[in-house]
This record gives structure tokens, C-alpha cells and sequence, in this order.
């Protein structure tokens, strides 16, 4: 059986279907797994998607309100 291949930022956004910033920031925040593979300041990520995946179906996205808009369900009309 041969072992999975690592993948990387641009593949993992196609994957989750997010921009490739917001997988790199979430890499570097430690939010998703990810594996460094440069040892300089401004890391290179890569990933394997059954780590994503797995990880995604344990942890469901919570839904988030942007600071500085206001909630649809406060609005007055």
C-alpha cells in the first residue's frame, strides 16, 4: 500500500472550497492539521485530505458574525 500523498494550500482550498489565504491562516493559527516543511519565518503548509476531511466531520464550522456588521436577526425594520 503505498502511503498518502501530502497535497498542498491550493490543493486543500479546491478540496474545502475555500481561497487559499484562509487555509494558510488557518494552518498558521493551528485551526486545521498541517505539516510546516520550511523551517523560515514564512512557512510552506502541506496537508493530507483524509487529515482535513476527518477533521472537518468532527468539527462542524460554528457560524460566525463579522465584528462591525450587524446581525440579520437584530436588525430593526
Amino acid at each position: 500500500m503505498m502511503p498518502e500523498p501530502f497535497v498542498s494550500v491550493k490543493e486543500v482550498a479546491q478540496f474545502l472550497r475555500m481561497a487559499p489565504r484562509t487555509i494558510s491562516r488557518m494552518a498558521r493559527q493551528g485551526r486545521i492539521p498541517a505539516h510546516p516543511v520550511s523551517g523560515s519565518i514564512r512557512r510552506t503548509w502541506r496537508f493530507k485530505l483524509s487529515e482535513i476531511g476527518l477533521f472537518f466531520e468532527s468539527h462542524p464550522p460554528t457560524p460566525t458574525i463579522e465584528v462591525g456588521r450587524p446581525n440579520p436577526a437584530e436588525r430593526q425594520q
